[in-house]
């Protein structure tokens, strides 16, 4: 009985400690004059560096950004290559080994069942993002903060005007910012299509139109100090068509287009002149001309359940495998600790002897990929990762007989690690407190955050990454926290 007690009085004294710390948060923000000083981030998803180079690639705007402003020679992603747990990375700094975001898809061992980050499906934020993001550390100092079609934030709620990104219109009406929301339906624009939009490639113009046409609203009716964007249809066209593709080289132009639109709302408000601005990208795309299975081989080995009804039923399980587009996660779901070492061991040689697989990694080299070590985030942390052969997709389906088809669902994938060449990304940085034509080399992508925190007149504490000091004029740099 005392335990008890004992135990309810400490919960209890936790949570008023909680809230009373969230309570002066708000109140020491509220507290701070909005500044009149801006940032915007634009995420340019699937836009690999390679691409600056390509003379088929027209893009005005971005080209002046650069022109005025700054470009790394590249920018290295995160493993694995996979747009949750890369701006996962982005915002907070660090590797998927200390934010928690460990891919589009986990296996969440408690639950036995696949876990999708992907599309915001399953959990808030503050279920799996650990550590303060750039948009908390904006709100922390006063700033209004806005948000579109930008992965991890759903029910984050140090963003005052929020659309994360959904594929689902259920969950874009639920979770959206709902005085946003309604302001953007009475303005016209067509909110009840943006689930329709986001899942139909064929409709993805669409889709980054409405994020334009909502930025465009945001800026002039609330003027957020901070606003970040997400912009998919590259992704998308290349998924669907390959790289250097003439459908990609369209959708690159067509995404510049939006970014001069949102440039010139900054100018219309009287505020371009007051914003630096952020242009980058995740991952970069190779071209894929056939598939991996991994479930099929664990299904012939008798470890993957023949009766499994769904991908939320995994409890008669034992071996199962999730992608990650050009890599792959695999969880042993043996209790047992003797039973799984020799399942292990089972699983370590059909995986090094399947065709598909490039590179095996087992968890004592998860730290230098920037996952997990052992007895790390044990609930959704995986028992091997593998990278894919360069031209080969990892699909999570089961329902099949073969292991290995000489086609695939997709002509361009990511997911590989982040030091391949073809897999890196973008960064462009340009405005009032930006050196033009400063000296950037190749640059990490959890260097990003610390960066941006110097923008907002802060720092983010114990990041992976370091604030890029070179890209500053001289009076930024001399600023002092």
């Amino acid at each position: 009985m005392n335990e008890g007690l004992n135990a309810l009085v400490y919960c209890l004294s936790l949570s008023l400690f909680c809230i009373t710390k969230l309570r002066r948060y708000y109140m020491e923000s509220a507290s701070r004059p909005k500044p009149d000083r801006y940032v915007l981030v634009i995420s340019i998803d699937g836009m690999a560096n390679y691409y600056l180079q390509d003379p088929n690639v027209r893009m005005p705007n971005l080209r002046e950004l650069i022109r005025s402003g700054t470009c790394a020679e590249a920018m290295e992603s995160v493993f694995p290559t996979a747009t949750w747990a890369i701006h996962s990375s982005l915002v907070t700094g660090n590797y998927p080994r200390k934010h928690g975001v460990l891919g589009n898809w986990v296996v969440d061992r408690p639950n036995y069942r696949v876990g999708e980050h992907f599309g915001d499906r399953m959990w808030d934020k503050q279920d799996v993002l650990r550590g303060e993001t750039w948009y908390d550390a904006a709100k922390r100092m006063g700033w209004t903060t806005a948000s579109i079609c930008w992965p991890v934030t759903r029910g984050a709620d140090t963003i005052d005007y929020n659309i994360p990104e959904f594929y689902e219109q259920e969950l874009f009406e639920s979770h959206c910012t709902r005085s946003l929301w309604d302001e953007l339906k009475a303005a016209g624009l067509p909110m009840e299509l943006y689930g329709e939009w986001s899942k139909d490639h064929a409709r993805g113009p669409m889709q980054d139109w409405l994020t334009t046409e909502i930025a465009k609203y945001i800026i002039d009716r609330h003027s957020p100090n901070l606003l970040q964007l997400h912009y998919l249809l590259p992704d998308s066209y290349q998924h669907d068509y390959g790289v250097r593709s003439k459908e990609v080289y369209w959708s690159l132009e067509y995404v510049d287009e939006r970014i001069g639109e949102v440039l010139k709302a900054l100018k219309q408000k009287g505020i371009l002149d007051k914003t630096d601005v952020i242009v980058l990208s995740d991952h970069g795309f190779v071209n894929t001309t056939r598939t991996f299975y991994p479930n099929v081989l664990f299904k012939h080995k008798g470890w993957l359940a023949q009766n499994l009804k769904d991908e939320h039923d995994l409890k008669d399980s034992r071996v199962v495998a999730v992608s990650n587009g050009g890599s792959g996660y695999v969880y042993v779901l043996e209790d047992n600790a003797g039973a799984k070492e020799l399942l292990m061991d089972e699983v370590r040689r059909a995986l090094a002897e399947s065709e598909g697989v490039g590179r095996l990694f087992e968890q004592e080299d998860f730290p230098s990929l920037g996952l997990p070590a052992a007895g790390e985030m044990d609930d959704h942390c995986p028992d091997f990762a593998f990278e894919a052969e360069p031209d080969c997709f990892v699909h999570f389906d089961y329902s099949g007989d073969e292991v290995n088809t000489s086609f695939t669902k997709f002509k361009g994938m990511h997911g590989f690690l982040p030091q391949r060449e073809e897999l890196k990304a973008v960064f462009v940085a340009s405005g009032p407190s930006i050196r033009p034509g400063a000296s950037l080399p190749e640059i990490r992508i959890v260097d990003v955050a610390p960066t941006i925190a110097r923008l907002l007149g802060t720092e983010l504490k114990d990041t992976d990454g370091s604030e890029l000091d070179s890209l500053w004029k001289e009076e930024v740099r001399l600023w002092s926290f």
